[in-house]
């Protein structure tokens, strides 16, 4: 099953018209990294008259958080400003010894949203801790453990991800080793990886040899983030087919950033043998 990956704010006009194409493309799931700038009711109305349903949201980073909570022009503002909120190096709160109370509203707040849309995947992101910040990995811990006990409770998946440091240099969850390793000690069965085969490839490689082990999947062709079917160094043929022998349940993310020029997504997803 595939789904269009959301990457951005809310949906502001041009955001409102991503939706409108992932359902024209034939998608029936989206995913929202961050929809904070926008009332979660006003989202699953979006969705519902579209044909969507939300399958994956990201925990809010603490500037997002609370930039929705205290502006007053909360949509312009926040859209005009998001590449500016996101590039100081907030990728997430869980490793952040200063922010232990702002990463508690961010759960709170991603669990609210994803009730309103219906969404039962949320991934909680790291951040970039100080290189000589002591006990960040207790602390990432036990605010994992927070988390996934709290969304268990709803019925919702903690996903965690790791990121490669070339993408994101320092990002505190950088090996797929070390997210296996908190998940068996934290061990509560709504705690998975998120396996991004973008990451992956850069992280270690291996792909076939590691697939059986993760649960979900948001795709990208290396080196760049574009569409599967573009030139990389990933061959997406055997990859699919691989991903389709393992489980055919799984739900893999075609994160797309609308370039004309690739063709229509159903052509591309049709080719991969994916259902939408």
């Amino acid at each position: 099953m595939a789904s269009r990956s959301q990457n951005g704010g809310g949906p502001d006009d041009y955001a409102f018209y991503r939706y409108r194409v992932a359902a024209d493309s034939g998608f029936r799931q989206i995913e929202v990294s961050l929809p904070y700038s926008e009332q979660a009711a006003t989202l699953k109305n979006t969705a519902d008259s579209l044909g969507l349903t939300h399958t994956l949201i990201n925990a809010p980073p603490v500037v997002a958080l609370k930039l929705y909570i205290t502006c007053s022009r909360k949509l312009t503002f926040f859209t005009q400003n998001y590449q500016a909120i996101w590039s100081p190096g907030f990728r997430g709160l869980a490793a952040l010894p200063a922010f232990k109370e702002e990463f508690r509203d961010s759960v709170k707040t991603a669990i609210y949203y994803a009730k309103i849309l219906k969404c039962d995947k949320i991934h909680v992101m790291a951040g970039i801790p100080g290189k000589n910040e002591a006990g960040v990995r207790e602390l990432f811990l036990d605010n994992i453990t927070y988390a996934a006990t709290k969304m268990k409770e709803e019925g919702i998946l903690c996903l965690i991800e790791p990121i490669n440091h070339y993408t994101v240099p320092g990002y505190f969850l950088s090996l797929y080793e070390q997210a296996k390793r908190v998940i068996d000690e934290i061990k509560l069965p709504n705690l998975k990886i998120q396996y991004d085969l973008f990451h992956a490839q850069q992280i270690c490689g291996q792909l076939s040899a590691t697939i059986n082990k993760y649960k979900d999947f948001v795709v990208a062709q290396v080196p760049f983030r574009d569409e599967p079917c573009m030139p990389g160094e990933i061959d997406y043929n055997f990859i699919f087919q691989l991903l389709q022998s393992t489980n055919s349940d799984w739900v893999v993310g075609l994160e797309h950033n609308f370039h004309e020029s690739h063709g229509a997504p159903r052509d591309w997803v049709s080719k991969f043998g994916l259902a939408m």
